[in-house]
């Protein structure tokens, strides 16, 4: 909980609400899960250039590629 504020203070984020689900497990299993669900916001509205998509993206390319190998292997 401690790593994830100091993660949204350092990168100007928001943590709205946290929502602990480990009532779903037995008593005797919750030591060794957890589920909790953070919701985070951006503390300030972005500009245009906010919007903008990351670089890095893979190629859209990877789909097509798959379903003409696909296509190869029902003519075949």
């Amino acid at each position: 909980m401690k790593w994830i504020r100091d993660y949204c203070t350092s990168h100007d984020l928001e943590l709205v609400q946290v929502e602990n689900f480990n009532d779903q497990y037995p008593e005797e299993q919750r030591m060794d899960f957890s589920l909790t669900r953070f919701t985070i916001a951006r503390s300030e509205s972005p500009d245009l250039g906010g919007w903008t998509l990351p670089r890095g993206l893979p190629p859209a390319t990877g789909r097509s590629a798959r379903r003409s190998s696909h296509r190869r292997r029902k003519e075949a």
